[in-house]
Parts: structure tokens; C-alpha cells; sequence
């Protein structure tokens, strides 16, 4: 995280771009704290995580589509039957606006259920808007957290400095008790 930090502070949008692309969720996030202390632009800041979630977005679509029949030849391997297929194809058409917006904000399924939209050839102007409202929301939303939290970052520093006090003098006393009822118990005096 400091990695991206620092390249965001140096680079700004040139570096927000291919970083939104990787990974825009977290990027947002981290932008809108950015923001919030004046490093960036939230609106501009905006309009280029959304264009990177979409052409993200378009990448794995693509690799879907194009190394589709890689993945059927080989998906036994990892777990892709004909049948799972079959079964994610019907989710699909039945409920394609559901099934994308699982794969964008389910951590963990997002990749794999945009390369299933690929490989079952949805149409690329439906997945395409989707993924773009999606993207508008969860953009938005993830930058106003950002933000909030980066105008409470102060506030929240003292809060959590005074809980690590707190927390480490309650850790040393319970320390120290048993230290000294470990030295007391071995230390046992005979009755006369």
C-alpha cells in the first residue's frame, strides 16, 4: 500500500489510470482520501477511475472471449465442467444485470465472473453499459469513504494513539500479573 501511495502522490493521474485498471476498488478508496488533503482533484480523480474500471473491465472480457476455447479445452483442471458452464450461461441470460453486478462487487468472483461473461459471448454492449453504471455508483461511493475518512484522518489518529495507549498499559499490567503470580508461586514459603 505504501508502494501505491507514494506513486500516487509523485504521478498522480498518469500513475490513478493503470493502477484503476488493476485494481479500482481500493484505488478509489485510497484517491478519495488523496483528495480530501488536496493531492488530487476528486472529479477529475473520478471520471479516470471509471474509465479504468471499464477498460479492466473490457480486459477480462476479452480474455473470456478470446482465450474461451483455452479455458473449455483446460477448465477441467481448475474446476470448469461443461455443466458449470452450462449452469453460469442460464444464470446469465436469466439474470445478466445480477450476474454482473455479483462478479463487480464480490470480492474474489469479480475477475473470474467477468471472463465467464466473455466466454459465454454475452454481448459486449449490455456487459459494457453494466459494468459502466456499476462502475459510476461503486466509484462514487468508494471516493465519498475515501473522502470522509481522509477529512476524519486526524480525528481518528488521536482516537486510535490514545486506544494503543490504553491497550498497551492494560497489556502490561495483565503482563505483569502474571509474572508476578508465576515468581509468588515459585517462591512458596513453608509453615512453620
Amino acid at each position: 500500500m505504501t508502494h501505491i501511495l507514494l506513486l500516487l502522490t509523485e504521478y498522480k493521474y498518469l500513475i490513478l489510470f493503470p493502477i484503476a485498471v488493476l485494481e479500482g476498488p481500493f484505488t478509489a478508496i485510497l484517491v478519495g482520501f488523496l483528495a480530501s488533503v488536496n493531492i488530487f482533484n476528486i472529479f477529475l480523480a473520478y471520471v479516470v477511475l471509471v474509465f479504468g474500471d471499464m477498460v479492466g473491465d473490457s480486459f477480462y472480457y476479452a480474455l473470456g472471449r478470446l482465450g474461451g476455447h483455452f479455458i473449455m479445452k483446460h477448465g477441467m483442471r481448475i474446476g470448469i465442467s461443461p455443466e458449470k458452464l452450462e449452469n453460469a450461461k442460464n444464470y446469465f441470460s436469466n439474470y445478466h444485470d445480477r450476474a454482473l453486478i455479483i462478479s463487480k462487487l464480490a470480492y474474489g468472483v469479480g475477475i473470474s465472473g467477468l471472463v465467464v461473461a466473455g466466454i459465454l459471448k454475452i454481448s459486449y454492449k449490455k456487459f459494457i453499459k453494466t459494468c459502466t453504471y456499476i462502475a459510476l455508483i461503486q466509484s462514487a461511493f468508494l471516493l465519498f469513504i475515501g473522502f470522509l475518512f481522509g477529512s476524519a484522518y486526524a480525528q481518528i489518529g488521536k482516537y486510535l494513539n490514545d486506544y494503543a495507549k490504553i491497550a498497551s498499559a492494560i497489556v502490561l499490567i495483565f503482563l505483569g500479573y502474571l509474572i508476578f503470580s508465576k515468581i509468588k508461586k515459585s517462591i512458596r514459603i513453608p509453615k512453620e
